[in-house]
C-alpha cells in the first residue's frame, strides 16, 4: 500500500511539475500590522523535477526562482515593496529510492506581505 501511495504521489508531482501557483489574501479584517497596511499577503509555490539535487529538468523550484515569482506576483498586486516572511525548498528524494536519488520532485514556496 505504501508503495502504491508513493507511486501516486510521484505521478501527481509529474503531472503538476513545472508549474508555479500563486495565491493572495487581501482581507485583514481591518487589522494593521506594525509595518502598516499591506496590499496583500502573497504566497507562491513552484513544483519541478530536478536531477542530482541541483539541475532543474522540468520547471524550476530553486529558491531564487520562487522568490522571483513571488515578487512578480506582488508587483501584479500593485506593490512597490515586499517583506518575505517564509520560504522553503523541499526535495522529495526519499519517495522512491533509488530512482529518486537521481531524479526527484522538488517543491519550493515563498510568502510575504506586499506593500
Amino acid at each position: 500500500m505504501k508503495y502504491v501511495l508513493c507511486l501516486a504521489l510521484v505521478a501527481a508531482l509529474c503531472v503538476v511539475s513545472g508549474c508555479s501557483m500563486t495565491s493572495s489574501a487581501r482581507d485583514y479584517s481591518g487589522l494593521m500590522i506594525p509595518e502598516g497596511s499591506p496590499k496583500a499577503h502573497v504566497s507562491t509555490t513552484n513544483v519541478a523535477i530536478h536531477v542530482l539535487f541541483s539541475k532543474p529538468v522540468v520547471g524550476n523550484a530553486t529558491l531564487p526562482e520562487v522568490v522571483k515569482d513571488c515578487t512578480a506576483a506582488a508587483k501584479r498586486e500593485g506593490a512597490t515593496k515586499i517583506r518575505l516572511v517564509q520560504s522553503s525548498v523541499t526535495t522529495y528524494w526519499w519517495i522512491l529510492p533509488p530512482f529518486t536519488f537521481v531524479i526527484h520532485p522538488v517543491v519550493a514556496n515563498a510568502a510575504g506581505d506586499a506593500y
